[in-house]
């Protein structure tokens, strides 16, 4: 029914002891520009052994609204980004940067450094290159490294359609093109769309000729009752790019992006543990993700301790038969299982779910509601447990909605 969707998973150095195992179950990394300017030779060097061991491809996201945060302390991976554009001057100048800050010159300089940064990515010294490859236990070759798959010119964040933001991400796009076809270059390049609202998304992605482009919607929470109404709206969204003929990949998404593959989503990328929505304000934040356990059943990450409880009074509502897992309690998992497993749950799902019509979807999201919440009612916990179980299975009614709504 559906094309494959592109399952991407987003790269953090803490992630590589769980990326080494996971061969075959994600289609590419999305690199976060912060971590490739800031850690440069060893994310060069992990990056480009995976993309020589399988042709595991690569994109590298400049993160660029950052810089529209007023920064009163610029993290060193902030500073070194923006010195790698060129521009740090215009990045980091106290109160912040404007739309009018990013003139003609300035423009063209970030498209030169950002797209020149990209192609020479694959440059890295032989011993860093060996010394992953044998952290991957494989005999793996430098001349098999890839460059990235393509380029994503910075963007940035626009609350209106006319606030001035979008036109500069427009005109770095644009002065990005032309650099392009200087170096031959320019079947690489993927245009970015970020928005704080999916209206406004909409409304943007209407206005371009592009047919592959990359959605993000700040802050876009598929498991906040509160978001419905933007969750359709999102949806409506790109089900309009692809009536089109826009391709859609989502920077960032869960479980209700793949099933938004029925409507035109072709993919969506997340961090390993979190990172299925974010919010452009918080870039800044960092840090590895809280040891948490996926539970299939709701398509979300749980606390070990209530993951564990409900195993071990309902074990057919947690167990997985995973890599990882192998019907093994939650709590017998360690850091690095936990976030495999989820990843393989998240393969999963895409192989099992995308390809159901949505009357089959809705219908066994909502028979797995009743069955999540009649197992919750007759535990033997406290109230307030019990309590918190039953408002995190609230999103799948929710999602229900959603697609049938979309749908007609």
């Amino acid at each position: 029914m559906f094309n494959s969707f592109q399952h991407y998973l987003s790269y953090g150095s803490t992630d590589q002891a769980t990326m080494r195992e996971l061969k075959d179950s994600f289609n590419g990394l999305i690199v976060p520009g912060t971590i490739a300017a800031f850690q440069s030779e060893g994310t060069k060097g992990f990056v480009l052994t995976l993309s020589a061991r399988s042709k595991e491809p690569y994109v590298i996201d400049s993160r660029f609204p950052l810089f529209q945060n007023k920064l009163k302390k610029p993290k060193k991976s902030h500073q070194m980004l923006a010195e790698i554009l060129g521009v740090s001057h215009v990045l980091l100048k106290d109160g912040g940067v404007t739309p009018s800050d990013f003139t003609k010159d300035i423009i063209k300089t970030i498209a030169i450094n950002w797209l020149k940064f990209n192609i020479n990515f694959d440059n890295v010294q032989s011993k860093t290159f060996d010394k992953y490859a044998k952290r991957l236990g494989e005999k793996i070759l430098s001349e098999d490294k890839e460059r990235p798959l393509f380029v994503l010119p910075p963007y940035l964040m626009a609350k209106q359609a006319d606030d001035g933001w979008a036109q500069v991400s427009n005109a770095i796009w644009e002065a990005t093109v032309i650099e392009a076809r200087h170096v031959e270059e320019l079947g690489l390049l993927r245009r970015v769309i970020a928005a704080e609202s999916p209206r406004v998304w909409s409304e943007l992605a209407a206005q371009v000729d592009d047919r592959e482009i990359v959605a993000w919607v700040s802050d876009l929470d598929e498991f906040r009752v509160g978001s419905e109404r933007d969750l359709v709206d999102y949806g409506e969204a790109i089900k309009a790019a692809a009536a089109r003929g826009q391709s859609v990949f989502a920077l960032y998404g869960g479980f209700l992006a793949v099933l938004f593959a029925r409507f035109g989503l072709t993919g969506a990328s997340h961090g390993i543990g979190f990172g299925e929505h974010r919010n452009w304000v918080e870039l800044p934040s960092s840090g590895a993700p809280p040891a948490r356990f996926y539970l299939s059943i709701l398509h979300r990450y749980v606390s070990v301790d209530i993951a564990q409880i409900l195993y071990e009074q309902f074990p057919d509502l947690v167990a997985c038969a995973c890599l990882e897992c192998e019907s093994k309690s939650p709590i017998s998992l360690e850091y690095h299982s936990l976030m495999r497993h989820s990843v393989y749950a998240r393969a999963r799902e895409i192989q099992e779910w995308s390809q159901l019509s949505t009357a089959d979807v809705t219908g066994r999201l909502l028979a797995d509601y009743r069955r999540f919440n009649d197992a919750v009612e007759s535990l033997n916990q406290p109230q307030k447990v019990i309590q918190r179980l039953e408002d995190n299975s609230l999103h799948l009614p929710m999602w229900a909605r959603i697609l049938e709504s979309i749908e007609h």
